[in-house]
Parts: structure tokens; sequence; C-alpha cells
């Protein structure tokens, strides 16, 4: 077929380059000719074939992963530059080289894959094309990296392997025999421990088909429905575009998982609606950045680290989903309260019932996109694996697609698609592969029980202690690190020091979770703030800091996880952490703004201020010790309320 032909299928006009500006991440060269069908062939050959596997078998777990990386690691050389001042010239000859090689490189791991797996580690001789290919795939891995993700997670992996050759050298607890250069690279790149681990397994199977069916969904207008669904709900409330962004992102959390995409997607409409409606750009930034954030705590996707999280713990996918309900509503709900309070100080106005789309309208012409994230649910609570059920919810999709005119997708918009499922896993995959050479690090030098040690130490014993180390830890590392990253490196080092301290397993692991999301929108590396304050053309630094403000659920749930109820077995434990942490952050918002439905005075806000943090003390422990706590708060929140419905006489205001 002649390459202009080509292009005509896949939509490389103008009538379907908005799906595709829409589907593509931003940042991505889209070339046309030979080199964009070949680019679309491996992206959307490679979404076919792993669709494919979750319904048969997989070629076996180096195979499957080396497969994955032949296709990502050569893409993302052709498609990001070496240096972004080079963006938009296209593909140079040492990016047809570097892609050319880490092809080869991978491809000489699926050929003797049975090789190394029946073979003795550090027994059998290794080849020495095995030792070349071994050094072209690691640094093919770090140049991916450093040019989707940055130079921070390439000078940490460098900094882990130096440490694993130089052992003997490092004092106290840190030291260790140490391992020589050949038989490390012997162990990243030939044995099931290494690069070709579970973290990239995971990558390469149901990760990468949640990220087809989110890319499905987008593509046949998902995201437009979702929008049009949150304006039709919030839209005309007080401050309702603001409650659009809060809404939407939750919605968006179901397709993405990524914090940033949804500041692309949805903030591109509701900041500007934001600004023009009365809230102050560098407001309308931070709400956008912390309801996106809430995409990445939202199940049942929740970003690449609760699938890491499944196989680090051995807890079902599912039980992990289930357990994060509820905090993430909290966290929604908290964002929510704050909005509403600002709106309400401002005496802003929603947007007029004409200029929004009718709920029933919405749910007439797109409610179906919504049943195959109803079904995921369904086949996930139902124990299929999350790698047949995302598989089957992304064929769903393509069915249900045809139900609409409007969500349509058609041959060309189906092959975007898939071509976009590849094209938005090139940044985790690197991320993948760089996080699974440095965790096959950790196990060779026994860095994991040294680090646990030294947490422990630390600590003095104390949960609290160790708890409030992990997230000091997690903000340092999160300055530099996409938060998959940050997570797998803090979970692998400081999970097993909480499970010593007497903390359940997914206890630890979702406080670390947790805190693994601060650093993208806490000063002062906070990328999703950034992001946002450009859109909204605000100071970045003044966004960060007000998301801070706003994100107080962050901070807190975390230490609920450690001492409350919200993993508890039982409902009614579980309900009732919910209930009184909702209305405390009801209340924190009031007492911080100073006003509810008038200007508070400082007696007001005092009481307010105490009825939450009265609130959330009764959620730590168990219901049993909360009461006294809540008969507290309550009383100081009845007490404050009428006091404001009397009009605060004879005290001074504020």
């Amino acid at each position: 077929m002649p390459v202009a032909n080509f292009d005509a299928l896949l939509g490389r006009n103008d009538d379907l380059q908005a799906v595709r500006d829409n589907a593509f991440p931003v940042g991505q060269a889209t070339p046309t000719g030979w080199l964009g069908m070949l680019i679309t062939i491996a992206c959307a050959g490679l979404a076919v074939i792993t669709l494919y596997m979750a319904f048969r078998v997989t070629f076996g777990p180096i195979p499957t992963r080396a497969m994955h990386l032949a296709v990502v690691i050569p893409v993302t050389f052709l498609l990001y530059p070496t240096l972004n001042r080079w963006r938009g010239r296209g593909p140079s000859t040492i990016d047809y080289l570097f892609a050319l090689l880490a092809f080869m490189a991978f491809a000489w791991a699926i050929y003797h894959a049975e090789r190394f797996e029946l073979r003795d580690a550090y027994y059998d001789p290794v080849e020495t094309l095995d030792l070349v290919f071994g050094v072209i795939a690691i640094l093919a891995v770090f140049e991916a990296s450093r040019r989707t993700v940055g130079m921070t997670i390439v000078v940490l992996n460098l900094i882990f392997m130096l440490y694993a050759i130089t052992g003997p050298i490092w004092p106290g607890l840190l030291a260790h025999k140490g391992t020589n250069f050949l038989r490390l690279i012997e162990h990243t790149y030939m044995l099931s421990d290494g690069l070709f681990n579970f973290i990239m397994g995971i990558m390469a199977t149901f990760l990468f088909t949640f990220l087809t069916f989110g890319a499905l969904l987008r593509v046949s207008g998902g995201d437009r429905v979702f929008t049009d669904f949150a304006l039709a709900l919030a839209g005309h409330r007080r401050g309702g575009p603001a409650k659009v962004a809060v809404i939407s992102s939750a919605l968006m959390g179901t397709l993405s998982g990524s914090t940033v995409s949804n500041v692309a997607t949805t903030g591109a409409m509701t900041i500007p609606m934001m600004k023009k409606t009365g809230f102050r750009p560098y407001e309308a930034a931070a709400i956008e950045s912390t309801a996106s954030l809430g995409g990445a705590l939202m199940p049942p996707l929740m970003g690449a680290g609760i699938f890491v999280m499944a196989a680090f713990t051995g807890v079902p996918l599912v039980t992990i989903i289930q357990y994060s309900v509820v905090p993430a509503i909290l966290y929604f709900a908290s964002i929510y309260f704050y909005v509403d309070i600002k709106a309400r100080k401002k005496d802003l106005r929603g947007l007029p019932r004409d200029e929004l789309p009718k709920l029933i309208d919405v749910l007439t012409k797109g409610g179906h996109i919504f049943l195959p994230v109803i079904v995921l649910i369904t086949l996930l609570l139902m124990n299929f694996t999350p790698f047949y059920a995302s598989s089957a919810c992304a064929l769903m999709t393509i069915a249900v697609s045809w139900l609409r005119r409007e969500t349509r997708l058609t041959p060309a918009k189906l092959v975007i698609a898939l071509e976009a499922s590849t094209r938005v896993a090139l940044t985790v995959s690197a991320l993948s592969a760089s996080a699974a050479i440095i965790y096959g690090v950790i196990t060779v030098t026994g860095l994991l029980v040294k680090v646990t040690s030294i947490i422990l130490a630390l600590a003095g014993g104390s949960l609290l202690a160790a708890i409030i180390f992990i997230a000091l830890m997690s903000y340092v590392l999160g300055m530099g690190l996409p938060v998959t990253a940050s997570y797998v490196l803090i979970a692998a080092l400081g999970a097993p020091a909480l499970g010593e301290l007497g903390l359940p397993i997914l206890a630890a692991h979702l406080i670390i979770f947790w805190f693994s999301q601060d650093s993208t929108i806490t000063p002062p590396i906070c990328m999703t703030a950034f992001v946002a304050a450009r859109i909204a053309e605000a100071p970045p630094m003044r966004t960060g800091w007000e998301c801070v403000l706003i994100a107080k659920a962050l901070y807190i749930i975390p230490f609920v996880f450690a001492y409350g109820s919200l993993l508890s077995d039982s409902v009614s434990e579980i309900a009732f952490d919910g209930v009184v942490l909702g209305f405390g952050f009801a209340l924190m918002p009031v007492a911080v703004e100073g006003f509810y439905n008038r200007q508070l005075t400082y007696v007001e806000r005092a009481m307010f201020g105490c009825a939450g943090i009265a609130f959330f003390i009764a959620s730590f422990g168990p219901m049993s010790e909360g009461w006294t706590w809540l008969v507290g708060a309550v009383v100081l929140a009845v007490s404050g309320t009428i006091l404001v419905s009397r009009g605060g006489q004879g005290i001074a205001k504020s």
C-alpha cells in the first residue's frame, strides 16, 4: 500500500488530527511516511499481541518482557529527541543507531531466553555476546529513561550499580562482599531477578492492557463524556467549574491513573472556567492539581504503583482496590469541601444552566461508555486476573463504542487508540525497566535487610517515628523521581521496617504509596503543580503551597492507615472512620478560611478547628475508643454553628 494511502487510513488528515492530538502524549514526535507507518505497526502490533496473550498464554517471563522492551525502547529513541532543543527535527542518525542496537539487545534475550532460564547462575559460562548485549540493553534503558523522565533516575541507577561493585569499602551496615562488573551484567540481563523481573512483568502484561483500555476509552470519547457528566452534575453549583474539576478528575482516574495526564486533559478546560468565574489563577491551578493527583488514588487503575503493590505484598489486586475506595472518596471530598468554602467566601456563582449539558442527554449519548468500567470492576470482584479483566474490557470498549455515532471507534480511530496505548506506555515502560534494575541491585547486594536495620535504629522502636521518617524519605526522593519509581524504591527499602514494627503489610505499602504522591504537588519540585500553573499562568511556587493547603487528606490519611480502622475487616469500623474523617475534612477549610455563611470570629474559627482535630483523633483507634473524641467534636461543631447562626454578637471580629 502506498505510504500516502496508509497515512489516510490511519487518520493522518485534518479530520482526525484532533483525535491524535488528544490521544498521543504531549512532547512526542508524530512522524509520517515510512517511519510513521513503521512506528504505527510496531505500537499497534504490540498492543494486539499483548491483548492476545491475555486470553491464551504468555510466551514465558523473559520473552514476554524482552518483547515489550524490544518495541518500546527503540520507539522511544525515534519519538523523543536526544536533546530537548532538537525537538521537532525528527530522528537523527544516532537515534536510528540507538534504536537498532536496543532492538538487537532485546531480540538476543528473546532468542536465548530458554538458555538464560535453564543455565546455572554465576556458574555456567557467559558468552561474549551475552555481555555485549547486556551492556547495550542496560545503557538503552538508561538513555530511554533520560529522554522520557529525566536524568535523576539514571543517576540513581548508576549510584546503585556503583554500590554493588564497591561493596567492601562501605562503612558499617552498608558494607557487603561486592560483585564484579561481569557478574553484575549477568545478574541484570540474564537472570529473572534483574531487568526482566516481576516489575517488568507487570508492565508488559496487565499494566499495559490497562493503558490500552484507557486509550480506547479516551479515543472513543470517554474523557469528554466524563467531563460532560461532571458539568451536568456540578457545573451550575456554587464554584461550579472547580467542582467539575474534582468530579471529572475522579472519573478520569479510572482512565489514566496519571496526575500530569489528568491535569493536561481536564485542566485545559476547567482552569480557564475557574478563572472566569472568580478563582485566582494560582487557586484554579492548585484545585486542578490536587484533584488530578486523586486520579492516582482512585480505583480501579491508581497508576502503576498499585500493580507493583499487589506483587510486593501478595495481596490480591481486588482487595487493595476495595480498601482504597473509602480513602479515595475522602480525598476528593476534602477538596470538594475546600472548593465549596472558597466559593462561599468569594460569593461565586455556578455556570448558567443553559450553557451546560443536560444529565439525561449525557447519559443517553454517552452513558454506554461507563459499561466497560463497571464490567472491569465486576470482573475484578469475581477474582478474574487483572490481565484478563482489563483485556476483556478493552475489547468490550471497542464493541460498545459502536452503539452511538459520537463514540464509534472506526478502523482509523481504532488504530490511533492502539498506537496511543504503546505511546502512553513509553514513559512508564522506561521507568519500570529502570526500577527493575534498581530492585535487582537491591536483591544482589542485600541492601533490603541493611536499610531495614537502619530505619529501625533511627526510629528507636517507635512506629510513629518510622512513619515520619518514611514520609520524609518519600518527599526527598520524590523531588527527582516519578511517583512510581519513588514508591518502588521506598517500598522495597522501607516497608519491611514498618512490618518489623508490627504494621500489616498492606498498611505499610498504602502508607508509602500515598506519601509517594506528595512530591508532585509539594514545593520546591512539584511537577503536577507546575503543569497546572503553566495552564493557569500562575506563579508555580504559590500554586504548590496552595496545593499543600488543599490536599490535607494526602498527609493525614496515611497515619489513619497505621492507627485507624480504614483497613479493618469490620465494615462498621471502616464506616465509623470514614464518617468522622469526612466531618473533619469538612470543618478544616472552615477554620482555615475563617468563613462559613459569613466571616468568622477568632473564637468560632478555633471551635471549628478544634472540632475538626477532634474528629481526626476519633479515627485514630477502634470505634470503641473514638466515641469520646467524637462526642467532644460534635459538641464543639454544634456550638460553633449556633454561634454563627446567632451572628457572634459580642465577640470581636477577626
